[in-house]
């Protein structure tokens, strides 16, 4: 039968050992085994949860958060054309021209939180600055720092946090990694259009992970938020003063 070179060489040095040693020997690489799957569950990173699944419970705090101006946003560009086989909105390193329905939902679905305290930056990128265009209507400033971003994005971002507004940033997949990453969060690569939300208090030096949207998800977590806040009002107590 053939063995594992390693594990018959490992049997050889074994043999050199007495009954005594050899049952220490075995005792300590079991529990240095045990020792490093332990490590590997507790240094595993988090992954940012969904607030239209397991974390809906969060969006009150969420829309909380964004009437105080405390949110931080960041938002992958809708679907590049030069990745998939369907037209071009315009020139061919932007998005696709069917990407337009799906900005429009996420256009609608900002105005219903409201753009008033907000601050709105992009990619100089052509997909960047048409998803920006479409979603926010060209108020977005360009930045560098939302390209090159992979070394400083977590410092950039929160330089640019102005207390009292949030900060929404059209950005791209490598720079939210970067970001995550300077968390200590690791999520799968978010689909185009998806939203992630954290928040910043001007009194704490630390971020808060909030939970992120598919653009697909927005419509029925925002319902999901006005039928619980209208029960709530409809079961409050009438005031017949």
């Amino acid at each position: 039968m053939f063995k594992p070179p390693l594990l018959g060489r490992t049997r050889q040095w074994l043999r050199t050992f007495n009954a005594s040693q050899r049952k220490r020997t075995l005792i300590g690489a079991a529990a240095a085994s045990l020792s490093i799957a332990a490590g590997a569950m507790v240094f595993d990173p988090a992954e940012i949860t969904d607030l239209s699944e397991e974390s809906r419970n969060d969006l009150p705090k969420l829309l909380n958060e964004w009437e105080d101006g405390n949110v931080i946003v960041l938002l992958r560009h809708l679907e590049r054309c030069d990745k998939e086989d369907h037209p071009c909105l315009q020139g061919n390193t932007g998005v696709t021209s069917r990407s337009v329905a799906t900005g429009d939902v996420l256009a609608d679905s900002y105005s219903q939180l409201g753009l008033d305290n907000s601050n709105v930056y992009n990619s100089p990128l052509t997909r960047t600055a048409q998803t920006e265009s479409i979603v926010f209507n060209d108020v977005g400033i360009d930045g560098d720092w939302l390209l090159k971003c992979r070394e400083n994005m977590l410092h950039d971002v929160l330089r640019h946090k102005q207390p009292g507004k949030n900060l929404i940033l059209v950005t791209h997949s490598s720079c939210i990694s970067a970001f995550e990453e300077a968390l200590g969060y690791e999520s799968d690569t978010p689909a185009y259009g998806t939203s992630l939300f954290f928040s910043k208090t001007p009194e704490t030096a630390e971020l808060d992970v909030l939970g992120f949207l598919d653009a697909n998800d927005w419509e029925v977590a925002l319902d999901t938020q006005a039928r619980q806040v209208g029960a709530v009002n409809h079961s409050a107590p009438e005031d017949r003063t």
